[in-house]
């Protein structure tokens, strides 16, 4: 017997009643702004990733592994119609809404009815807003944006899939908040945002982009002494939780606030990082077709990057597979040679180490006056976290295409993944790269 999806109701037309469907928090839908109680695990799981998925339909073999983890039951595929079935009768307007695909099924709802994708969209409009300058309009808007949230993205569903899912909107929303913190030094009290900001840390404590922005903000208003001692808070937390020490970023930051407390510098820290890092100079646009073919690659991670490495767009299963790879400074170089993650994640760390050297180092000889490129080429080869080994026997590669490596990701599953990457320069846009990871076995798309 089916599980009672939900309870019963009246069918209404879609027109007449004004839907809302909510996953940042715990799964909600509701109509007239009544919440339609929903019961039944499988189906809850079912309805969940219709709407991960949308508008894109899901091909009903991925949906039975999604939903079972790959122990489902013989009866899957009739439970699963079954399950749209009842959702179609039950929810206002459901045969519009649930439609059947060639092998597979499709949700199909109005931009404005799913929060995920009001949460999606809100975030590209702060981008762009920020690229021409209109702060004030961003920061409305990310506020906005913000509010959306209800709690952790897809509380209560269990299974790896949600998991994965909810690791990524976890970071976007880090991200976002990050940007938010930068923008509201100019439009609330300075004591409204460094309340904030110690509110989101008291709830992710090993976030370092949020100590790093309050003690700056601590330092830019005169106030580094106590910035300091909030470095040293930060140290105790991630030796005790990681075994591991600050970010090199963190560090300079602290060398920083050492010289401003010691009155070597009075120079302000944080507003000069928010007017470097809010709104870079020259960010390529993406076209439409790049975009779409970053979505064909799902399941499979991939990324869209400029010459110097940024990572200017990616698909969902890279912010899955690689959440430290997120928001308006992701560093593809920064992160695989500075950060402690890389390490862990990243099978044979040195190997890596030395290509990534190399390419920088063949992208300077190609290109010496690129100041740009000079910056960053002296930084990582400067960098405390690399070996003298490493920094002195570079790799000399122009790309990572056809390479096959090892990554270590517990987050998406317990085994090693062997990955090769694909690397297309797409036509007449010479400054972007477009990157695909695939497994050995399996052509990119």
């Amino acid at each position: 017997m089916i599980e009672t999806i939900i309870e019963k109701t009246t069918p209404l037309s879609l027109t007449s009643h004004d839907v809302q469907v909510k996953l940042l928090g715990v799964p909600e839908i509701l109509v007239d702004d009544q919440p339609v109680p929903l019961r039944g695990e499988t189906a809850r799981r079912v309805l969940c990733h219709l709407l991960l998925a949308s508008p894109r339909a899901i091909p009903n073999q991925r949906l039975i592994e999604s939903v079972w983890g790959g122990e489902e039951p013989d009866s899957a595929m009739e439970q699963i119609r079954k399950i749209v079935s009842k959702l179609r009768r039950d929810l206002p307007g459901g045969r519009d809404l649930i439609t059947t695909e060639l092998g597979g099924y499709r949700i199909t709802l109005a931009p404005e009815q799913l929060d995920l994708t009001v949460w999606t969209n809100a975030i590209q409009d702060v981008h762009q807003l920020i690229e021409a300058g209109d702060h004030h309009a961003a920061f409305e808007k990310l506020s906005l944006a913000l509010d959306l949230w209800r709690g952790p993205a897809l509380d209560g569903l269990d299974g790896q899939p949600f998991a994965n899912e909810a690791v990524a909107l976890h970071e976007e929303r880090l991200n976002a908040l990050e940007t938010w913190c930068r923008l509201a030094m100019n439009e609330l009290p300075i004591s409204t945002v460094i309340a904030k900001i110690r509110r989101e840390i008291s709830q992710h404590p090993l976030q370092e982009r949020l100590w790093d922005t309050l003690m700056r903000l601590l330092a830019d208003n005169g106030r580094p002494l106590e910035a300091l001692n909030e470095y040293s808070n930060l140290r105790k937390v991630l030796a005790q939780s990681l075994g591991v020490s600050p970010s090199p970023r963190l560090q300079d930051t602290y060398r920083r606030l050492e010289l401003m407390a010691n009155g070597e510098t009075a120079r302000p820290i944080l507003r000069q990082t928010t007017e470097r890092t809010a709104a870079p100079p020259h960010t390529p646009k993406i076209p439409v077709w790049i975009k779409e073919l970053l979505r064909g690659q799902e399941p499979n991670p991939a990324y869209v990057s400029d010459k110097y490495w940024n990572i200017v767009h990616r698909n969902q299963a890279m912010a899955r597979w690689f959440p430290w790879l997120q928001g308006p400074d992701a560093n593809l170089m920064t992160w695989a040679l500075t950060n402690p993650s890389a390490r862990r994640v990243l099978g044979d760390w040195e190997d890596h180490a030395a290509v990534y050297l190399g390419m920088i180092d063949r992208a300077l000889r190609q290109n010496p006056d690129d100041a740009a490129l000079r910056s960053l080429s002296a930084t990582l080869s400067e960098a405390d976290s690399l070996p003298t080994t490493v920094r002195d026997q570079p790799v000399d590669v122009a790309t990572r295409e056809g390479h096959h490596y090892t990554l270590n990701l517990p987050h998406i599953t317990p085994e090693p993944v062997n990955v090769v990457s694909h690397i297309l320069t797409p036509h007449g846009h010479g400054e972007l790269r477009v990157v695909l990871l695939t497994s050995p076995q399996e052509p990119a798309a």
